[in-house]
C-alpha cells in the first residue's frame, strides 16, 4: 500500500483508469486512483480491496483512509449487499442515456430502490405536457441522492424520433433501446395508453400505476406516490 500511494507520480501518467473509479485518501494525504473489487468485515476490522487502471489489487485497511473514503466503501458494502434486483436481467445491455448531443449506451450501476416506467412517445401530446415536470422530479430528487430509476420505454414509430424525444425534452433518465422496447418483460407493464408511468420496488412489485382496476388515473398520481415513498427514506 505504501508503494502504491507514493508512487503517484508514476500513475499520473498511467492510463485513464475505469469509470467507476475514484480517487482514494489515506490519513497522510496521499491519493490513489482505483475502484472498489470487495469489502470485508466491519468496523475497524473492515478491509476493502481496490484495483488499480493497471489491473494490480492490494487490499487494506478502511480507517486508514479518509472519512469521505470509508463513507463511500459503507455505501459500497450496503449496495453489494442486497443482492440483485428483478431488473438487473430484464435491464442489461438494453439501455441508453443522453450524453451531451448524442444518445448512446447506459449502464445502470446503482441499485436503485425503487424503479419507474415511463412509457411515452413523442406524437403523444399528453406525454409532451407531462415529460417536462418528470424530467424536473428526477433532477430535483436525483441531486439528493434518492435510490430510484426512472427507465424509458418508446412508443415512438422508429429510433430516431426516440433520440429527438429524448434531446428535445432533455430526458436526464435512460431509456430502453428502440429494438428493446416492445420486449415482453418491458412491456408487460404498460397500460392500453401512454403517459403511463409505472411505479415497482427492486423485486417487481407494482407499488403504484397510472392504471386502477383498468381506469385511467394518469401519471401524476404515480409521481406522488413516487415522492411520498422517497420521502420515507
Amino acid at each position: 500500500m505504501k508503494r502504491a500511494l507514493h508512487s503517484l507520480s508514476v500513475l499520473s501518467i498511467l492510463a485513464l483508469a475505469p469509470a467507476e473509479a475514484r480517487e482514494f485518501t489515506n490519513k497522510a494525504g496521499k491519493t490513489i486512483s482505483a475502484e472498489i473489487e470487495s469489502v470485508s468485515g466491519e468496523g475497524a476490522d473492515r478491509k476493502v480491496t481496490l484495483k488499480r487502471a493497471d489491473g494490480k489489487s492490494f487490499t487494506i485497511v478502511a480507517d486508514t483512509l479518509s472519512d469521505d473514503d470509508q463513507t463511500f466503501i459503507s455505501d459500497f458494502a450496503a449496495e453489494a449487499a442486497k443482492g440483485p434486483s428483478a431488473f438487473d436481467s430484464v435491464l442489461e445491455g438494453k439501455l441508453v442515456k443522453l450524453d451531451g448531443k448524442r444518445v448512446g449506451k447506459f449502464v445502470m450501476t446503482e441499485k436503485p430502490d425503487y424503479y419507474a416506467f415511463y412509457y411515452s412517445a413523442s406524437w403523444c401530446g399528453p406525454c409532451r405536457k407531462f415529460t417536462p415536470d418528470l424530467v424536473s422530479f428526477y433532477n430535483e430528487h436525483k441531486d439528493a441522492g434518492k435510490k430510484f430509476e426512472i427507465v424509458f420505454v418508446s412508443s415512438d414509430r422508429d429510433a430516431d424520433a426516440m433520440e429527438a424525444y429524448m434531446k428535445e425534452d432533455k430526458f436526464p433518465f435512460p431509456g430502453v433501446k428502440f429494438r428493446s422496447a416492445k420486449d415482453k418483460e418491458i412491456k408487460q407493464y404498460a397500460g392500453s395508453g401512454i403517459p403511463c408511468l409505472v411505479l415497482l420496488d427492486r423485486d417487481g412489485k407494482i407499488l403504484s400505476d397510472s392504471y386502477v382496476d383498468g381506469n385511467y388515473v394518469g401519471p401524476r398520481k404515480v409521481l406522488a406516490d413516487l415522492q411520498s415513498a422517497l420521502g420515507k427514506e
